[in-house]
C-alpha cells in the first residue's frame, strides 16, 4: 500500500535530505522517489514544475507542495491530520 506522503528528490539535494530526515525522525511514513534513478519520478517532477527539476517535491494525499520548508510541510501534514506511525512490538512467548 502506498503511503499518504510521497517525496520526490535527489540523494545529493540537501533540502530533500533535510525533509526526509524530518519525516523519519517524526516517525511519519512516506515513500521516496529518487529522480536520478526513476525516470517516471523525474517526469512527474518536471510536469509539476513547468519543466524544471526543482526539489524536493512532496505530495500529501494528492496535494502537491513544491520545495516546502519543514515548517510548511508540517503545516500541510497537520491540515491532512496525518499522525506519526506507532508500530507495536511483537512479543514472543
Amino acid at each position: 500500500m502506498a503511503s499518504d506522503i510521497q517525496v520526490y528528490g535527489a540523494d545529493w539535494c540537501g533540502l530533500t535530505r533535510g525533509l526526509r530526515e524530518y519525516l523519519t525522525n517524526s516517525r511519519i511514513d512516506y515513500d521516496y522517489f529518487d529522480v536520478d534513478r526513476d525516470d517516471d519520478a523525474q517526469q512527474f517532477v518536471l510536469a509539476m514544475n513547468e519543466g524544471r527539476r526543482r526539489f524536493p517535491l512532496v505530495v500529501v494525499e494528492e496535494q502537491v507542495v513544491t520545495q516546502p520548508t519543514i515548517a510548511r510541510l508540517r503545516s500541510v501534514i497537520g491540515e491532512h491530520a496525518l499522525e506519526p506511525t506507532i508500530r507495536s512490538r511483537t512479543r514472543r512467548t
